[in-house]
């Protein structure tokens, strides 16, 4: 039996103890039972401390096979196994017997049996055939069409789409996406998904799809709002480990995301995948302010993915709720006509919203709460253990670490933000109302200005940070002298922070002495007599 897709990254991943879902492609007839390895797997937690491959792996016989050429695919250094780290590793596959096998071939016919022997013409033809526990198999060649997923398959027994070599897929007659997951139960694997420059999304999901998963997939090359979009109530749609990519829109607004969320998306997760070089951001989370009452997206998780050189963000959070953005690299973001070169976004009536354990690097901006708003300003959003450093000035950028607006409540948590041109942080500027009830603690905040603190901050909490060597802050407007440390508590309130070196390694961004031991805690895990300043625990 021809080993699957999802089996050679089972293989392949071993040594890190990670598999990824995929489908199953085998020699049985159609109608022939066959046993494989299929994906909708409960998924698996890495083992404790350990570090979580980035963006897309390597797949066998797939589109993905070849990774993108640059790097970044490593994982996150780390000088020791981290405490309490969060995350998941690619889904587990699991053994399904097939019902039936379903073969697609471009030299086949719709008339026939569906047989290895004698394949169907077009891939429509073989999903209206298949039913629960069924496999697709379609084999390598060019296939014009749309197709549309509508017939669901079950929690135990799934429908798997499954290429083999790599099958293209270009936008045929009709309207709408090149693939419409609109049924739960479904696994497309192992697909390009050739966009040819038209006005489509890839792939789009809706409805009911809880346990359908789009994996091991290259998408490219679309001129409309993004690659992949999830809307109209979708629910439990799972983008996990793709090559997404030149998304370009000229019309409008420019923007032409990687993958969009939309209002009224549900249980959302978006993991191990490489998006890059389109003209919006990699993900995005859009809200419904200005043009709908729709409920925001509600439960999204952004993990383990590899975003960088799109024209915006890597990750754009506007009112959606319950969103976690953990254990990402991203990179490559500068300043352009509709972008401030952000790398994370937070702001609209965002709530509820995690960003940590994140690497966050040449960008103009590292992370950005607040701004423009039409409802509630940003609330319940957490900033912990991210490492954000070269950001530069370049081209205009204000090459700030974190910048805080408008926003009620945000918690800036154990980060390390070093190598900074413009300020570590920025807060209480009063851009669309002022930066409330404020707690940053434990930080190590390093650039040519520390702090640059405004006059909106009312129940700001400064409390155990270190400072730079430098020790510059700017408490009376931005292009006011800096104050030393002395002036700057009197200013804001600080408490137990220190001034100092923070003697960070440039590659595991392990502190150095002055901040071992000496954070206060806020009920993270930490090893040794008390918690590091910083991003990152040493001596784990």
């Amino acid at each position: 039996m021809t080993k699957t897709p999802a089996a050679r990254l089972a293989a392949c991943l071993l040594t890190l103890g990670l598999a990824a879902c995929g489908g199953g492609g085998g020699e049985a007839p159609s109608g022939e039972a066959q046993t494989g390895t299929g994906a909708g797997g409960t998924g698996s937690t890495v083992a404790a401390g350990q570090p979580i491959p980035l963006g897309v792996q390597s797949v066998e016989d797939t589109p993905v096979a070849r990774l993108p050429n640059h790097p970044g695919h490593t994982p996150i250094a780390q000088p020791s196994p981290q405490p309490g780290a969060v995350g998941q590793g690619l889904s587990l596959p699991k053994k399904i017997q097939y019902a039936h096998t379903f073969v697609v071939s471009p030299k086949g016919d719709d008339s026939a049996a569906g047989s290895e022997a004698a394949p169907f013409r077009t891939i429509a033809k073989g999903v209206s055939a298949a039913g629960p526990g069924d496999l697709v198999r379609v084999l390598a060649g060019t296939y014009d069409e749309r197709v549309a997923l509508t017939k669901a398959g079950t929690a135990d027994a799934p429908i798997t789409l499954q290429g083999e070599g790599s099958p293209r897929l270009t936008p045929g007659p009709g309207s709408g996406a090149v693939v419409k997951v609109q049924a739960p139960n479904w696994i497309v694997d192992g697909l390009e998904i050739d966009c040819q420059g038209q006005g489509v999304f890839a792939v789009t999901f809706e409805g009911d799809v809880r346990g359908s998963v789009l994996a091991n997939s290259e998408l490219h090359g679309g001129t409309l709002g993004g690659g992949i979009t999830t809307f109209n109530d979708a629910r439990g749609a799972t983008v996990e480990n793709n090559h997404i990519h030149d998304f370009q829109r000229t019309g409008g607004n420019g923007d032409s995301h990687g993958m969009v969320i939309q209002s009224t998306s549900k249980d959302i997760t978006v993991r191990n995948n490489d998006i890059h070089d389109n003209s919006g951001d990699s993900v995005q989370c859009l809200g419904p302010e200005g043009f709908s009452n729709l409920p925001p997206a509600d439960g999204v998780l952004i993990e383990n993915n590899h975003l960088y050189d799109n024209r915006e963000n890597a990750v754009d959070i506007k009112t959606c709720k319950n969103v976690v953005v953990r254990n990402n690299r991203m990179h490559g973001f500068k300043v352009s006509t509709t972008s401030k070169g952000e790398a994370v976004v937070v702001h609209m009536s965002a709530s509820t919203v995690t960003v940590e354990n994140n690497d966050i690097s040449e960008a103009a901006k590292g992370i950005s709460v607040g701004g423009n708003h039409d409802g509630p300003v940003p609330s319940g959003v957490v900033l912990r253990r991210n490492r954000i450093h070269a950001i530069s000035k370049a081209n205009g950028g204000d090459g700030s670490g974190i910048r805080l607006e408008n926003s009620d409540g945000t918690q800036v948590l154990n980060n390390t933000v070093t190598d900074i041109e413009g300020a570590a942080l920025v807060l209480g500027h009063g851009t669309g109302g002022p930066t409330s009830n404020l707690t940053v603690e434990n930080n190590i905040l390093d650039g040519a200005t520390d702090v640059d603190l405004g006059g909106e901050a009312p129940g700001l909490k400064l409390v155990t940070n270190l400072y730079g060597g430098a020790g510059r802050f700017i408490t009376g407007g931005s292009n006011s002298a800096p104050v030393d440390l002395e002036a700057f508590r009197a200013k804001s309130g600080d408490k137990g922070s220190t001034v100092g070196r923070p003697g960070v390694d440039t590659t595991t961004y392990a502190p150095g002495s002055d901040a071992v031991d000496k954070g206060t805690d806020v009920k993270l895990p930490f090893c040794g007599r008390g918690p590091d300043i910083g991003a990152v625990e040493v001596g784990c």
